[in-house]
């Protein structure tokens, strides 16, 4: 795996495990707020872009700081937030992107669903995304997803030269 998308997958893994799957979010009220907040925010190119923009540079936090490598026991979307803001150094990266940490977690989660929900249709897992999924992951950020597949792609492409 090349250092952008190992990089990329380790943070989505610290984030989605920070905030809990699907099925631990219907544990709780928190948790159930959490995922409607991902179901209802609205991805578009400029975001995506600052999200992809700002995980590049997240590289290096990384790095310096590798228990935001490990996961973590947040619960909820507030404590994920919370655990980001501990890293100063991360939020003045996210600020320069324009980002605040909260619309990081939740832009980054809604892109990381989003992408690989279509990118498993793209591939033939399933024709039509199945209900399930899509109580989940919003038909409008699916739609965008399919429609800027290769520019979201390019976008969060590992940067050449990198290994």
């Amino acid at each position: 795996m090349t250092g952008y998308r190992k990089t990329i997958t380790v943070v989505l893994t610290a984030v989605l495990m920070a905030a809990g799957t699907p099925a631990q979010t219907k544990n709780s009220e928190t948790d159930e707020a959490g995922q409607k907040e991902l179901y209802n925010y609205v991805l578009t190119m400029d975001k995506i872009q600052k999200i992809a923009s700002a995980t590049q540079a997240l590289q290096v936090v990384a790095k310096q700081h590798p228990e935001l490598n490990e996961g973590g026991s947040a619960k909820s979307l507030d404590q994920t937030v919370q655990r980001f803001e501990k890293y100063p150094d991360a939020v003045a990266i996210l600020s320069k992107n324009g980002l605040t940490p909260r619309e990081y977690t939740v832009g980054f989660m809604t892109m990381l669903q989003a992408t690989m929900a279509v990118g498993f249709k793209k591939s033939g897992t399933y024709k039509e995304y199945p209900p399930d999924m899509l109580k989940q992951v919003s038909k409008a950020n699916l739609d965008f997803v399919e429609q800027h597949w290769d520019a979201i792609q390019k976008m969060t492409a590992t940067p050449s030269g990198e290994k």
